[in-house]
């Protein structure tokens, strides 16, 4: 049934279709009925367009498209119309805008307006005429994008008459002395010039009063034909603007400008102008700006105020300066430019920047030094350094730690069942709850045992667990090797030789700096350090692109298991260690000979251990972070210095030492003058030479950067050399045993002196040190502790690269390295005195020479000439 009516309605609806709906409407498309014409704006200026638009609509209201436009301006001079409908405005005025569709028009009005008026420009921008005479000005009428306009008014007018009149044109003429404004106004806009007019007579310069000038005093010139008017008389003295005060036609009266705003100047005439009304009347009076300074032969000067380094002027004396200016910033990152000025009247010219005075010290032939000797040290350095910044920073995680080692011993003590009668006697019992438990006993040659190894020095959560034969056991060290090692089991005569060295002169070295041991009551207790050697260092690749040849970690002061998560390491052997390389030469990487291992062990050794008695120091005074870097591998490499004086003959602080008194044994064959030879204090100079040829660039406090393991280390030296009062132990023992001082602070108040004296000097006395034929009074201008200049002296005569080729290339190509800007007295050129972006913590040098016929001028300005930048510093030194 449903599907019989849905047929019926369908076929229903089929017939009315056919019949067209009724029949009633038209056929084909639908006609235009209206037209209508809109615009974004009723305004358009000359020059710009408008895109009008249509709509066409059928007489039912609706829009019609696809239909063919017809578009038209009742005024085309005034405005356009294309036949897109967009419109250009031609003149001002009005149009009408109409379009048409298929008979069938609409329209709109659009006005066309001038361009607006945004700037009016007069040229030239300064004029100057004298009385009389004129000069034609411009006025340019600009549109708001620059493009001139033309056909518009432009109004002259001039705010002082009496001066200077203009005419309608722009004719401006001069009628007074005198300087006053001339406007353009167009439309509103305007622009003004200043206008000077100059007397007929110029104004002439007589004499000068008082004869010599000085900063900041009254003076006076007379002349003829300056102006009464003050503010109408311009006076500079050495190019520097004075104050006026007050003035006649025949004399000026001034306060000359300040020492900080003239140029640093030798004593005697300046130029001096007096400027009126354009009109300039020049000549010269004495001036003295500078501060007298007389050095004998020998004598230096420290200078860091501003007012001390603005400008010096030194006397006819000869000779030879040196100077080093410095930046005494303690963030190495604070970097400032400057530059030291230099003149004299009527001397030469400076020369040019070259190299720094060599030594005379005689080089002897000598052994070659390998390949590995500085290509490979930066990478040791780097991978130290990383391990070193590890540590630090597991300290300041392990805060508190002496409070959790205590009561790890205590615990102990409370487990302990075979406490000996003789122990209880020693201890006594009022000291019992916070006694050691009894000493451990070291373990035996041959002993097989497991200990743990950090695989990488950021985390902490993994370790390899090692096995190792004990091959030394000492007074002081026990040293184990790892049972994979390649040599294994046939190096105990060389394990022998380290461990009797330790004892015997390594661990009185480290006495130096604090006990290695202080803290071994509350880990292992066996008395001892330990020493591992394993292949597993070798193959220690870190992610800064570094390697190891050794290293200790602090991880081993905490414990494997702990309540409080703070004092867990899990790589931890509870004890003091030292991991070192063993030899590799079939490794994968990090292959070293015996020959080799033998030469980098012991100096690695004493280095690293050092930073154990900094770590177990300051656990046991319970700090919360370790010593600055910086100053960190600064002492580490005192460590090793001393270690090497001592396998050099016991030399003692402060003996000058020269290459041949023990350095050329670092890289010679055995001998009778070399009986012992390794690699003992060539790589603290090796840093220090890299630092020399840079140092500029480079800062003693950055501790992100190498050469602190040479420029460092020397500051260290000289700060224990001149302040140990007698006792360099004492003096580096109190660096170590600081809980809350650190870095600068700690130098400073074990020295008692202001960072900018000490290393102001430092920076003079490694310029200076062993000057060749110099003479230095003060002490603390010298390095006693090493001859520098012979030490690099000897490194540059006789150590080597050998190519594949079997040629060699001197490993340290300078027998002087340290850069030093030589110049004459005299004028120095901008090339030889702007130092840029010194660091703090870096200096520059240079020496001062030839023949002195005027007194020497020397200041440190910023570039711009002005004030001396803050930080910055000066010594001076006359060595001959």
């Amino acid at each position: 049934m449903n599907r019989t009516r849905r047929s019926i309605t369908t076929a229903l609806a089929v017939v009315l279709a056919a019949c067209g709906g009724g029949g009633d409407k038209p056929s084909g498309p639908p006609k235009v009925a209206s037209v209508a014409v809109t615009a974004p704006a009723t305004q358009l200026e000359v020059g710009a367009t408008l895109a009008f638009s249509y709509s066409a609509r059928d007489a039912q209201g609706n829009p019609l498209s696809g239909r063919t436009v017809t578009w038209s301006s009742s005024a085309p001079t005034v405005a356009t119309v294309a036949a897109d409908g967009v419109v250009s405005g031609v003149t001002a005025g009005q149009a009408t805008i109409t379009a048409a569709v298929e008979g069938v028009t609409g329209s709109a009005p659009i006005t066309v307006i001038p361009i607006p008026v945004f700037a009016v420009v007069i040229s030239p921008r300064t004029v100057t005429v004298r009385s009389g005479e004129t000069s034609q000005l411009t006025a340019q009428v600009q549109d708001a994008i620059g493009r001139p306009i033309t056909g518009r008014a432009v109004v002259w007018s001039s705010l002082a008459p009496a001066t200077v009149s203009v005419s309608t044109t722009g004719l401006v003429t001069g009628v007074g002395a005198g300087t006053t404004w001339v406007l353009a106004v167009a439309e509103g806009k305007r622009d003004s010039i200043s206008v000077r007019v100059r007397s007929l007579t110029a104004p002439t310069f007589g004499t000068a009063s008082p004869s010599q000038w000085t900063p900041g005093i009254a003076a006076t010139v007379t002349g003829a034909n300056f102006s009464a008017v003050p503010t109408e008389n311009e006076v500079l003295v050495n190019g520097i603007r004075a104050t006026v005060t007050a003035s006649t036609a025949t004399s000026v009266s001034f306060t000359v400008p300040s020492a900080n705003a003239l140029p640093c100047s030798p004593t005697g005439p300046v130029p001096v102008a007096v400027i009126v009304n354009g009109d300039t009347a020049s000549g010269a009076a004495g001036l003295a700006v500078a501060t007298p300074r007389t050095l004998g032969v020998g004598q230096h000067m420290l200078l860091t105020s501003s007012g001390d380094l603005a400008c010096n002027e030194f006397a006819v004396t000869g000779g030879r300066y040196l100077v080093t200016a410095f930046n005494a910033s303690t963030n190495p990152n604070v970097k400032t430019s400057f530059q030291l000025l230099g003149a004299a009247s009527g001397a030469s010219a400076a020369q040019a920047a070259g190299p720094a005075q060599p030594s005379s010290a005689t080089p002897t032939a000598g052994p070659l030094v390998s390949a590995l000797v500085t290509r490979n040290a930066a990478a040791f350095a780097l991978g130290h350094l990383a391990a070193l910044e590890s540590n630090a920073a597991l300290i300041s995680r392990g805060a508190g730690l002496r409070g959790a080692l205590l009561q790890r011993r205590e615990r102990a003590r409370r487990n302990a069942r075979d406490v000996s009668a003789t122990a209880r006697q020693a201890f006594g019992a009022s000291a019992r709850a916070s006694a050691a438990v009894v000493p451990v006993p070291p373990p035996n040659v041959g002993d097989r045992l497991w200990k743990r190894m950090p695989k990488t020095f950021n985390n902490y959560n993994s370790f390899d667990s090692v096995r190792v034969r004990v091959v030394y056991v000492g007074p002081k060290l026990i040293i184990m090797e790892d049972s994979t090692n390649e040599n294994f089991g046939t190096m105990d005569a060389e394990f022998q030789a380290v461990g009797t060295d330790f004892d015997t002169n390594m661990y009185d070295v480290l006495s130096s700096f604090g006990d290695p041991l202080a803290l071994d009551s509350l880990t292992d207790n066996n008395g001892r350090v330990i020493a591992i050697f394993s292949k597993r260092v070798n193959e220690y690749q870190l992610n800064n692109g570094g390697s190891l040849l050794g290293y200790v970690t602090s991880c081993d002061f905490f414990e494997q298991e702990d309540p409080d998560p703070d004092n867990v390491c899990l790589p931890s052997n509870e004890g003091e260690y030292f991991y070192a390389i063993a030899p590799n030469e079939n490794g994968v990487r990090g292959k070293y000979d015996l020959a080799t291992w033998k030469r980098y062990t012991r100096g690695t050794m004493i280095h690293e251990m050092k930073h154990v008695v900094m770590y177990v120091q300051r656990i046991f005074l319970d700090a919360s972070q370790g010593e600055e870097t910086w100053l960190e591998e600064a002492t580490a490499q005192m460590a090793t210095e001393l270690w090497a004086r001592k396998i050099y003959g016991a030399f003692g602080s402060k003996a000058d030492l020269r290459w041949t008194d023990g350095p050329r044994c670092d890289y010679a064959v055995a001998s009778a003058t070399c009986s012992d030879p390794v690699e003992a204090i060539l790589h603290p100079f090796q840093f220090l030479y890299q630092h020399y040829v840079a140092n500029e660039t480079k800062s003693i406090l950055d501790n992100a950067d190498l050469i602190i393991y040479g420029g460092s280390w020397s500051f260290a030296r000289w700060v224990t050399d001149q302040f140990d009062n007698g006792s360099e132990s004492t003096f580096t023992r109190a660096l170590v045993h600081q809980r809350t001082d650190r870095g600068v602070t700690n130098v400073l108040n074990r020295t008692g002196r202001p960072w900018s004296e000490l290393f102001g000097l430092f920076s003079m006395a490694s310029t200076a040190d062993n000057y060749p034929g110099g003479t230095i009074s003060d002490p603390r201008l010298r390095l006693p502790s090493w001859n520098t200049r012979d030490v690099f002296s000897g490194m540059n005569a006789n150590l080597v690269f050998r190519n594949q080729d079997g040629s060699t290339t001197p490993a340290f190509p300078r027998a002087w390295p340290l850069s030093v800007r030589s110049a004459t007295f005299g004028t120095f050129s901008s090339g030889l005195r702007t130092v840029s972006f010194l660091p703090g913590g870096g200096w520059a040098a240079w020496e001062i020479s030839g023949t002195q016929t005027a007194p020497q001028v020397l200041a440190i300005r910023s570039t711009s000439g002005g004030l001396p930048p803050n930080g910055i510093g000066m010594v001076v030194l006359r060595v001959q």
